[in-house]
Parts: structure tokens; sequence; C-alpha cells
């Protein structure tokens, strides 16, 4: 029985560690983030991008972290001594017997209390000690000959390439794993994590939605005046920190995960199939004791290395490339002994994923950094999709696999086989192209009805997920698929006309046609190699594993009924089907977060609307409102160095309008170019021109360049566009500060003022992508960008929140989605307290008080609203001038 230690409340101290002199709003941040950690409290918090929302997250989290530590200390050493001084004192009492009792009591809550605290203690000197040890160890190395580090990574990877080639070769291993001790075959390593013994240190769990996010947030933590007293480890997948060249060449992260896990598990040789005659058949294997991976023994060595410098991602592969150590292995070593664990939003809200990483939420503090979309990040990660394409490729590769192997297979294995085949062709029926009727049927079903219409309702779908999980089956169909050849099959239509029969009917009779052709069919014969097609390669696309898709869609269908919608698209003679899981309810999967966790906190540059946080996530994951807590600062620039305009009509007077059926006249898109030509005259360096899509986007350039107004604008602004792969990203962002750079400096001889850069609202430079100083003097934004309303998906989710919040609360959110994007695309601008920019939104409908009220605060006490061209661009040129003579 655990001793209670007495309660001590921590308050917010008045002044916190920082890299600089904090600003008052980052020392107010810093203290209710303080005190929302101290009282448990469910925090939203908001800190206009250029704040320093970063550093005041990271200080203010590890200040409470630090003095926890030290005040649990400080409580079990003052209850020892209070429990001594009581044994000490001589206690009068007439019933000895009870005088004894607690003496015994005590004595026993004395020693429970010493072993805590010896605990923190001796843990505390072996990290310290660790420390001192792996950088001595460093100096050490780079003493060593690097030919000597080459040449071990060389035996390394040798070692690789022959482990899977071996693998690869063992046709037993496409065999599904023995159900007979399936409980037992999941990542041995798990077991290593679960240890529950003693109690618990609190952890920071800080998550952030991209990897380059979480370097920054990694960086800032190595700036800060706390980077040599914490712990961190950052967690991420097999597919980031994989660094066995063999299994990283799978390519997906389903099947690196499984080929991962094998490799684990090399040890096991235990059953998994019987022979014709019943005799249980043990698997060939050879060499089992060189067939696991070469980088994985010494991931505990690199993961003390992290523990003992902070290291972000990429820092822990490189060293780990260095000294051939798992780095995913490394970084789930160090989790236990770590006090902040950094975290993508992938890992904490999908809880397979987090139980796998051995990601605890139990009493620790989670911090949610960039959360303004992470309702809609919960919804993309629960829901899935399915097409026609996907589901045919499935089928044919399940049926084929169980073919070649079902006289190998156990009768379990079989049975949950066959029913995975026929939920596929079930869904195949769904969606089936209908010569007859060749138009584009969508229907919307609640999941009962969907699994009604499917006849796949008399399915355990858990049963069949965790069929799925313990046998591995997504890996052994990948084995078989990479070598296998679909060319000479035939698909087996067994259950074509399953559509007129019940569920339970085409099930059995699929069973019972499988079962005619093994009893009248000759042995089974040899399926044609590779190297016997005239290309040498298999045909059809099939050796892409389907399976990964199919597993996700059916984890979907484990949801509540009335948390999710099924979209069902029927597939036409120009686009195959599909059929789509949509998530409604993204509370349903943060309960854990909300019930388990000490704290949350969710915090970003703006988190309007307030209410979808308080209603929609904490409340509707089962929180008390009064749980809850909300913060909001202003921003450190003055008002001066920010001119917000709204801007209502153009140098003509044309009305600005770009909804959907006006934005694509020539009138508007004239009047378009005009603006663009003016500002590029009078603007400094650097423009960001946002548009609502790709599609308008490329509408308005080829106008642009159709009217010759892109020649005017290329007079003063060299003009750049978002590129269409990310992979082009750096190098477009690269040439666009190149230019600025040359054009401010006055290096370059042309009449070039700066540059101008196309970009799309939600696209790859909206967000995340900072347009500090000269990047971004002027930021213009040419209409609102609505999503369409008459998607299926948008209707439903609209529908349902009417229904369970309010009757409004379908238009609010349809509302909110455009606003959100719009806050998001000002944020690129005004990056530190030394920078300016003005901001130009263009559409009449930005005129309205509701638009406005969904703007930044910051935004709104500097907000001009102009109905004419004119003053819009006097009040410009009149900024711009005023900031060069300061």
């Amino acid at each position: 029985m655990d001793v209670k230690l007495e309660n001590e409340e921590l308050v917010p101290p008045d002044e916190f560690p920082f890299p600089f002199e904090p600003y008052s709003i980052q020392k107010d941040f810093m203290k209710n983030l303080f005190r929302s950690l101290e009282e448990g409290k469910l925090g939203i918090f908001e800190s206009p991008t250029g704040t320093g929302k970063s550093q005041s997250l990271i200080c203010g989290s590890l200040k409470w972290l630090l003095e926890h530590e030290e005040r649990q200390k400080r409580l079990l050493a003052n209850q020892i001594a209070k429990l001594t001084i009581s044994d000490e004192s001589t206690e009068k009492a007439s019933d000895w017997i009870k005088a004894q009792a607690r003496q015994l009591e005590r004595e026993h809550s004395k020693r429970q209390l010493q072993i805590r605290l010896d605990t923190i203690n001796k843990k505390e000197e072996r990290l310290q000690l660790l420390k001192k040890t792996v950088r001595e160890k460093k100096i050490a190395e780079r003493k060593m000959d690097n030919a000597r580090l080459q040449k071990v990574k060389h035996a390394n990877d040798n070692k690789c390439n022959d482990v899977i080639e071996e693998m690869d070769k063992e046709k037993d291993d496409y065999l599904l794993e023995d159900d007979a001790g399936l409980q037992n075959s999941g990542d041995d390593d798990l077991d290593e994590l679960d240890d529950d013994e003693g109690p618990k240190d609190v952890q920071i769990i800080i998550c952030s939605r991209t990897h380059s996010q979480l370097s920054q947030l990694v960086g800032e933590i190595k700036k800060s005046p706390y980077h040599d007293k914490v712990r961190l480890v950052v967690l991420s997948s097999r597919n980031n920190y994989c660094i066995n060249p063999s299994v990283r060449r799978l390519g997906s992260l389903a099947l690196i995960n499984e080929r991962c896990c094998d490799l684990q598990n090399k040890k096991r040789d235990k059953a998994t199939a019987v022979s014709e005659d019943g005799v249980k058949l043990k698997k060939s294997r050879q060499n089992l004791s060189t067939s696991g991976c070469p980088f994985r023994p010494s991931a505990p060595i690199l993961g003390e290395e992290a523990l003992a410098d902070i290291m972000d991602m990429e820092d822990v592969v490189t060293r780990g490339k260095a000294i051939s150590a798992c780095p995913y292995y490394a970084s789930r070593s160090a989790v236990e002994d770590a006090q902040v664990i950094v975290v993508p939003y992938n890992i904490l809200l999908h809880k397979g994923t987090r139980e796998a990483s051995g990601l605890k939420l139990k009493d620790n503090v989670v911090i949610i950094d960039e959360a303004h979309n992470l309702l809609d990040t919960i919804q993309h990660i629960h829901s899935a999709e399915l097409t026609s394409n996907v589901l045919d490729r499935a089928h044919r590769q399940l049926v084929s696999y169980r073919d070649k192997y079902k006289t190998r297979f156990t009768a379990s294995n079989i049975l949950n086989l066959n029913q995975i085949i026929f939920v596929v062709n079930r869904l195949m029926q769904l969606i089936k192209f209908d010569p007859k009727n060749d138009k584009e049927d969508t229907k919307v079903m609640v999941m009962d009805d969907f699994l009604l219409n499917a006849s796949i309702d008399n399915l355990n779908m858990y049963n069949l997920l965790n069929f799925c999980k313990l046998s591995k089956l997504t890996q052994k169909l990948q084995g078989f698929v990479q070598n296998h050849d679909f060319s000479k099959e035939k698909v087996n239509d067994a259950a074509k006309d399953e559509s007129k029969t019940s569920g339970l009917q085409s099930f059995l009779k699929q069973i019972e046609a499988s079962a005619n052709k093994k009893k009248n069919s000759n042995p089974e014969p040899e399926t044609p190699s590779k190297a016997e097609q005239p290309d040498g390669k298999p045909s059809d696309g099939l050796a892409s594993n389907a399976m990964p898709a199919v597993v996700s869609f059916l984890e979907c269908l484990t949801n509540p009924s009335e948390d999710g919608r099924l979209i069902v698209t029927r597939g036409t003679s120009s686009q195959p089907g599909c059929i789509k899981f949509l998530l409604l309810n993204p509370a349903s999967h943060f309960v854990d977060v909300v019930r388990e966790a000490r704290s949350v906190v969710v915090a970003g540059g703006t988190m309007k609307p307030i209410a979808e946080f308080r209603d929609q996530l904490f409340a509707g994951a089962g929180a008390n409102k009064d749980r809850i807590l909300h913060f909001s600062c202003g921003h450190v620039v003055s008002p001066d160095r920010i001119l917000p305009i709204v801007l209502t009509s153009g140098p003509t007077k044309q009305t600005f309008d770009f909804s959907f059926g006006s934005r694509d006249s020539s009138d508007m898109l004239n009047e378009l170019g005009r603006v663009l030509v003016n500002l590029s005259n009078i603007v400094p360096a650097g423009i960001v021109c946002f548009l609502t899509s790709y599609s308008y986007e490329k509408t308005v350039i080829n106008h642009l360049e159709k009217t010759g107004v892109l020649e005017k604008i290329a007079v003063k602004k060299k003009i750049f566009r978002e590129p269409k792969e990310s992979n082009q990203v750096e190098k477009v962002l690269q040439d666009y500060a190149k230019t600025i750079k040359s054009a401010s400096s006055g290096v370059s001889n042309s009449k070039l003022n700066g540059a101008l850069l196309f970009s799309v609202v939600g696209g790859k430079l909206s967000e995340g992508l900072n347009f500090s100083d000269d990047l971004g003097r002027c930021v213009i934004l040419f209409g609102l960008p609505y999503p369409n309303i008459k998607s299926a998906q948008l209707q439903e989710k609209m529908s349902y929140l009417s229904a369970v919040y309010g009757n409004k609360e379908g238009e609010e959110h349809y509302e909110n989605l455009c606003m959100k994007a719009v806050n998001q695309t000002i944020g690129r601008a005004i990056r530190h307290m030394g920078d300016y920019a003005t901001i130009w939104l263009v559409d009449k409908r930005f005129a309205r008080p509701a638009i406005q009220a969904q703007l930044p605060e910051w935004i709104q006490t500097s907000l001009v609203t102009e109905s004419l061209f004119g003053p819009a661009v006097g009040a410009t040129a009149r900024f711009f001038a005023k900031r060069k003579k300061s």
C-alpha cells in the first residue's frame, strides 16, 4: 500500500529562466502555464506567431517540472523526518497493543518512503554518471581511425543484406503464424517497457504536427537555459528511424514495421502449419543466430547517449549510423528515463501506435503545439478510404495466397483468412461498376446500415483485426506477392452473385466452393517464377500489397455507429468506386488523453474558435468545464509596425467578389492584376500573394500572362510560384530569398526591388513557414477559402454538429474552416518584435463584422477597411516611407 505525501502547492515564480529578457506577455504566458500544470487543468493557450510561444511553452513547463521533482524529494525527506521524530518520542498509551501496531505502521511507512527517496537519488546519480561516461566516450571516439568506423558500417550493411535475402528465400516464411501461442508473438520488447514497479516520475510529452516542427522545437530547447538540465528523447516511426537499408527498401511503413518485428522475433521456432497428414511442420530457417537486425544490439547505447545530450531526430539517425545502433529502439529504450518526450501527432493520437511506442499518459503532462487543426488531424488519422482498385488487388492477392498454401494452414487460419476474403469481396460488390447505370451514385450510411448492406454484420471485426496482427498477415502477404506471378491466374469468382444472398449464406457458399475445388483438383501446380516471364517482373502491378489499406479500413469499422459515417460511391466507366469512413466525433479518440494525463495543454498562434476546443474536444471527451482554462495574449509588435487593410474595390472601382461564381470573370481577374502591379511598385522586397486554390492560382497566372500583366510585374518583382512537388519547396524558397537579398543590397543593376511569390491557402507555403523581415513585407489574400459546401463529407460533418451541439453549429463549422485557413495565412508575416509588414485582405466579404471578429485580436486592433483603392495604396506607401526613415 503506497504512502500518500502531504500536499504542497507550487506557486508560479515572478521570474522564469529564459534565453533573453522575456516580454511581459511571455511572463504572463509562463505563469498561467505553470498554474495550469500544477492544478491539473486542460489549457487552451493562444500566443500570436512571432511572440516566442515555443520558448514560453518550454521554459514555463520545464520550470514547473524541475520544481515538482524537487518538491517530491523535499516532501519525502520531511515525512521521513517526522516519522523518525515520532518514533523517538515516548508514547504513553494504556493500550500497548494499539501503540505497538501504530509503531509498526510508522516503520512500514517510513521504510516505503525511504525506498522511494533512495530510488530517486540513485536514479539521479546513475544518470549523472551516464552523462559523464558518454562524454568521455565521445572524446575517445573522435580519436578513432575513421577507416575503422567505415569498415564496421560496411560489415553491418553486408550482414543486413544477407539476413534479408535469406528470409526472402524461405518459402515457409510466407506461412501465417500459428494461433497456438499467438498471444505471445507480439513485439517482445514491449515487455521491457511494461515494468510498473515503483513510483514513476512525471514526464512532459510535447507533441507537434510535422517532423520539421519537432526539430524546431528541439532546437528551441537546446537554446533554452534548460538544455543541460533535462533528459529528452524524440520518438518517431520506423519509417523515419530505421537505418537498416534492407528493411528501408520496403518503402511502406506497415511493411517496415512487420519486417522489423519479424527480425526481433528471430529466435522463435514453433510449429506454424500442418501437413496434409496432420503432421506439424516447423520453420526450417537456418542460422537463426544471425538472422536478427545487426543494428538492434547497440540500441541501448545510443539511447543512453540521447539522454546524455539533447538530440533531435536527425542527430539520433546520424549518430545511429556512426555507431551502428538502431535509432528506433534506442529512443524507445530511453523513454522511461526521459523527462521530456517529443512526439509527432500520430504517435500521441493513435492508441495502437502510442502503446507500441511505450508512451505512457498516466499522470503525465501533455502539451500539443500548433494545435489549431487538432480536431481535423484526429479526424484524418482515424478515417480511411478504399477504392475498387485496391479491393480488387487485395482480393486477388488473398485468394492466390490462400490457394497456394491452403494445405499447410491450420483450420483456424483458413477460417479467418476466408472471412477476410469474404469481407473484401462484399466491399467490392458495394462499389462495383454497373454497365447498366453509368452514373456516379453516392450514398451516406451509418455504420449499422453499412454492415447490413455489405452483409458482413455477422462477422466480428475485432477478431479479424486480432488475427491480422498476430498472424502477421500483412508481412506474409507482402513476401508472397513480391515473388508471385499473377499473370497466368484467373480471379476466383466463386462469390460473384453473393449480392443475391445473405452474408452468412454467401460465406458458407464460398467455403463450400473452395472445398469442392480442393477435392476435385489435381495437386497444386508450381507457380511460374519471375524468371519465366518475358520481362522478369510480376504483372498487373500486383506486387504492391493492398492489405495495409484493408486493415486500416477494418479498424475504422470498430468505431461506435454514431461516431462516423460511411460514404459509398459506386464506380463508373471513368472513375473507380470508393468507400470512405469519415470520423465525425474526434473527441472519442481523445478520451484517454483527457482522462489519464495530469494536465493537457493545446497551444497555437490563434485557437479561435475557442468553443470548438472547449466543447467538441475537451467536454466531448468527458472533461468537466471547470477544469478548462483559456489564456490569450497580444502581440509583441507595436501596432504602428502592422498595417492590415480590408479592400473592397479595385483601381477602377470594381467591387471585389472572389466567390466561386464571380472570381473567374475577366473584370475580376483584370482588377486583381492592377492591384498587384501597383503594390509591386510601392512595396519593397518580398510580396507573398495567396490565392484560394491550386486551380484558381492556375487560372490567375494564365490570365495575367495572357494579358501581359505578369510582364509588367516582372519589371519590379521577379515572379515565383508555389511548386507542385514538396521536394521542390526548399529550392523555390532559396531562390526567392536570394533574389530579395540581391535586390535589397543593391548589388544587382536591374530595376528589380524584390520578388513576388504566388502561393495557395492551405498549400505547402501557408503553414509552418516564416516569411519574416524582407521575405514578407506584404501578405495579400484574394478571396475567402471556403471549402466545397456540396462535399458529402462536409455535409455530414455539419449535420452531425448541428444535431449534437445545436442548430447553428454546422454553419459555424463551415465558417470556421475558412477563417482558420485565413488566420494561418496571415500569420506567415510579422515573426519578431522588430518586424513590420502590411496585410491586404481583398474581398468585399472581409468587411463583414462577423468575419472581422474571427481575425486575430492583434490584427483587429489595427485593421482598416477601405472601400476605395487610392486611400489603401496611399496608406501603404506612407507606411513603408516611415519605416525607411526609421
